[in-house]
């Protein structure tokens, strides 16, 4: 039968009783392990080695963190002088101004900004920074040719560490080789996109080794640069476009005037021969009738003379017009009773308009004084010109009518006075009204085509409008509108 043992513990001992019998304490194997370790925990040396390693690997964190920010902080900066600078520079010092800007921002060695050529896939290089001057005027390329040509086929922008052939996107992106320059270390290239999505360039940047490469970080401010440059060239080239456009409209339109000037001098050579032709002949008729009859009646005489005189004051008007339309006279204008004007002209003309078939004349003219600031014999030009023009327009129409009217009236119109002159002749023509007031324009058999062109200019002068429509009853119509006086 085994003997019983009694154990017990009294102060870290290990106490056995067998037959009475007492045996040396045990101590535990943990604690002679795990006794050393505490020692080395508490040891102050190494409690404070390991908190001075934790604060510098702290410090260096940050140090890091600043320094990154500083660079953000940096390429922020230079991105906000670059948007300052772009409504107030001229583009080639604006492309170079980039290329540096860049260099500095991105802690680059090379910067390359290549632009398309407009309508074809041909990139040249615009700026540069750190590339060879031989390369400087070299460097045209293809859209999908090359680096940058991949990067303007595709359409995005890429981050290049050592070995290009590694980057898919310029992998898909072409079909020619690409061969990897062994000084460059890391390098980033962009394109530059219009409002369409449509490339006008490519921007980018490079480190030689032994340099620390670019990351993500870089590669999304980068972006920023071309996003901006590519929307400023977009900008440059519409405005390019509409200057352009411009100038050829200008150039068209002096081309268009100058053809119009022309074209008014040939009318003028025809008119002035033609109102020259026939007086001269009548002239010359008559002078060859007396010389070869001698005839010694008077009457006949008189005749014959009063055929040159009337065909010496015909070309005395037309270089009177004419005269008058070359040289304008501006008005004197003064204080007027524009009804007096009227009257004083209509009572002038009107044994005149009787002998051209006007049987009746009427006035509709206010009783009051009709204050107007006004050239009275300019103006007075003016009705003549529009009296004997609608005289003419019912002489034209013959024996058809038994009589021919002509009605003048003057209304207050707002702020203007309404002067309008009618007729019951044929009318106007609908597809020769925007033509009535050109200068040498004329449907009749004689005249000038300038007494319209005259009264247009008159009234200008006078800060009025006139023009001309049909009435309701086939007759024309001439109004006048100028100023009041209040």
């Amino acid at each position: 039968m085994p003997r019983r043992v009694a154990v017990f513990h009294k102060q870290g001992m290990k106490v056995a009783l067998l037959l009475g019998g007492v045996h040396e304490p045990a101590r535990p194997a943990e604690k002679k392990m795990n006794r050393p370790r505490l020692r080395r925990m508490n040891d102050p040396t190494t409690a404070t080695l390991s908190v001075t390693r934790t604060r510098r690997t702290s410090a260096l964190a940050a140090d890091s963190f600043a320094a990154e920010n500083l660079r953000r902080e940096r390429q922020i900066g230079a991105l906000h002088d670059l948007w300052l600078a772009i409504p107030h520079t001229e583009p080639t010092r604006l492309y170079r101004m980039l290329t540096e800007r860049v260099i500095a921002a991105m802690d680059g060695h090379t910067c390359s900004l290549l632009l398309r050529e407009r309508g074809t896939d041909r990139l040249r290089l615009t700026a540069s920074v750190g590339l060879p001057a031989d390369v400087d005027e070299s460097v045209t390329l293809l859209v999908g040719e090359r680096i940058a040509g991949r990067v303007a086929a595709s359409r995005q922008p890429i981050l290049i560490q050592n070995d290009p052939t590694s980057n898919l996107t310029l992998v898909k992106a072409g079909n020619s080789p690409i061969e990897p320059r062994p000084e460059v270390e890391s390098a980033m290239c962009a394109p530059l996109l219009d409002l369409t999505g449509e490339p006008v360039g490519v921007l980018c940047v490079s480190r030689h080794a032994p340099a620390l490469p670019f990351r993500d970080g870089d590669l999304r401010m980068f972006s920023l640069f071309a996003a901006q440059l590519g929307s400023v060239i977009a900008q440059r080239q519409t405005v390019e476009d509409l200057t352009h456009a411009a100038l050829e409209q200008q150039s068209l339109e002096r081309e268009m005037t100058r053809n119009a000037h022309l074209a008014s001098l040939g009318q003028l050579a025809a008119m002035i021969a033609h109102e020259l032709r026939n007086p001269l002949s009548s002239i010359k008729g008559a002078a060859q009738f007396l010389l070869e009859e001698n005839s010694s009646d008077p009457a006949t005489l008189k005749d014959f003379l009063n055929i040159v005189v009337e065909e010496a004051d015909s070309l005395g008007r037309l270089t009177t017009d004419l005269l008058e339309f070359a040289r304008p006279t501006p008005p004197e204008l003064a204080e007027s009773d524009l009804g007096q004007v009227v009257r004083d002209e209509a009572s002038f003309l009107r044994e005149e308009l009787a002998r051209q078939g006007v049987v009746e004349l009427h006035l509709d003219l206010p009783e009051s004084v009709t204050p107007c600031r006004i050239d009275s014999a300019q103006l007075g030009r003016v009705l003549r010109n529009l009296l004997l023009n609608a005289a003419q327009s019912i002489a034209s129409v013959g024996n058809s009518r038994i009589d021919g009217n002509v009605s003048v009236s003057l209304v207050a119109d707002g702020k203007f006075w309404r002067l309008s002159i009618s007729d019951n002749g044929p009318g106007l023509p609908q597809n020769l009204q925007g033509r009535l007031f050109e200068p040498f324009f004329t449907t009749k058999a004689k005249g000038t085509g300038l007494g319209l062109a005259q009264v247009k200019r008159t009234v200008e002068l006078h800060n009025g409008t006139v023009t001309a429509e049909n009435t309701g009853d086939g007759g024309a119509r001439f109004l006048v509108r100028l100023p009041r006086l209040t």
